[in-house]
């Protein structure tokens, strides 16, 4: 195992982890706010 090359690649495997983390906190930002503007009213009969 060429370990030069395995330390090259950590920074592209670190920015590959945080962009996953990014996308994954926007969905669930985006959940949390699309359920509270559309739960709030309840139905009224």
């Amino acid at each position: 195992m060429n370990v030069e090359l395995f330390l090259e690649t950590l920074p592209i495997m670190l920015k590959g982890m945080v962009g996953i983390f990014i996308v994954i906190a926007a969905i669930m930002i985006s959940i949390t706010v699309l359920n509270k503007v559309t739960a709030g009213k309840g139905e009224k009969e």
